[in-house]
């Protein structure tokens, strides 16, 4: 199961835009695909049409149980379209990172996600994880559950010079993690006809390199109008330069697999680690030690991975919950 975590912590960057109908462009490639939404915002549900006073059990209670995931954690899943499912977020999912919000308290708090992913993996091709708009466990979760990560970017002035940090950011979590997590910058919200916009298209991908992407995700207001009928863009106007923003997009994700190395990672931080406050010896750069120390509020991240946890055989098919769509 290869999986990619969305992530920005800048708000507005099409970051839920992007998970959904990327999951839905898989999906309808047939490739079996799991969407998890990590946001308390839930915004994944609404842009699926997913009821949310309808959910029952949510990412954040899965992440909880004992085992993660509970007896079945497939009850969870939301069947929102043919091959796609949705583990959805719920409101207790806002309170989780807080010192008593129940994750902070347990042994393996940031590798929950990870270890819930383990007992789902035979029964996906991809998982896109809708990162939360901030730098805490959930997102420490969703990086360390992820072989790769893609960062969209908006072709505007400010989320470029916040292009910068994110990065920086993302590195030095990779750092904590102690293996390669392959970056990709997404362009997004593009206005090809406008010169600023291609300016600072231009400007991204000099200073990025060959992190950036080369396409984008331009902006279409039949993206907003699906979101607002809860559909993905491939049911709502499949065909359209918006949905072929999308199948660019998973055609060059295809043509550029990334090696797993999620698995590798219990062996190289099994062994206990110093906080988050404590920097490398030879930290990547000045600004990856200069955001390490800013992290010092989330220190005490557990480095410890149980190699023993469960993993339950699944039926041929996700369950529905009961009255899911």
């Amino acid at each position: 199961m290869r999986t990619v975590a969305i992530v920005n912590q800048k708000g507005g960057c099409g970051k839920t835009t992007t998970s959904i109908n990327l999951a839905a462009t898989l999906a309808a490639r047939g490739l079996r695909t799991l969407l998890v939404d990590l946001d308390p915002q839930s915004h994944c549900a609404a842009g699926l049409g997913v009821p949310e006073d309808r959910i029952e059990t949510g990412i954040a209670e899965a992440l909880l149980a004992e085992p993660v995931g509970g007896e079945n954690p497939e009850r969870m899943l939301w069947e929102v379209a043919r091959n796609l499912r949705l583990a959805p977020s719920t409101v207790a999912l806002a309170g989780l990172e807080a010192a008593r919000g129940g994750l902070a308290i347990v042994a393996d708090r940031d590798a929950r996600l990870a270890k819930l992913l383990d007992r789902l993996v035979d029964r996906f091709d991809w998982c896109i994880i809708d990162c939360p708009p901030t730098i805490g466990l959930l997102t420490f979760n969703a990086l360390r559950a992820a072989d790769e990560a893609l960062v969209p970017v908006e072709t505007g002035y400010f989320a470029l010079k916040g292009s910068e940090r994110q990065v920086a950011t993302i590195e030095a979590m990779a750092a904590r993690l102690g293996r390669p997590l392959p970056l990709h910058i997404l362009p997004t919200l593009h206005r090809p006809d406008a010169k600023l916009a291609s300016d600072l298209h231009a400007a991204i991908q000099r200073r990025h390199g060959a992190t950036t992407l080369p396409l984008s995700i331009r902006e279409h207001e039949v993206l907003r109008e699906a979101a607002g009928f809860g559909q993905p863009i491939t049911e709502y106007a499949p065909g359209s330069p918006a949905c072929e923003d999308f199948v660019r997009l998973v055609d060059w994700l295809m043509e550029h697999p990334t090696a797993c190395t999620r698995a590798s990672a219990g062996n190289t931080i099994a062994m206990p680690v110093q906080p988050l406050a404590t920097e490398p010896a030879e930290p990547a750069s000045p600004r990856v030690a200069d955001l390490l120390a800013r992290m010092r509020a989330h220190a005490g991240f557990s480095a410890e991975i149980d190699a023993s946890a469960p993993t339950q055989d699944t039926p041929s098919e996700p369950a529905k919950a009961e009255g899911q769509a």
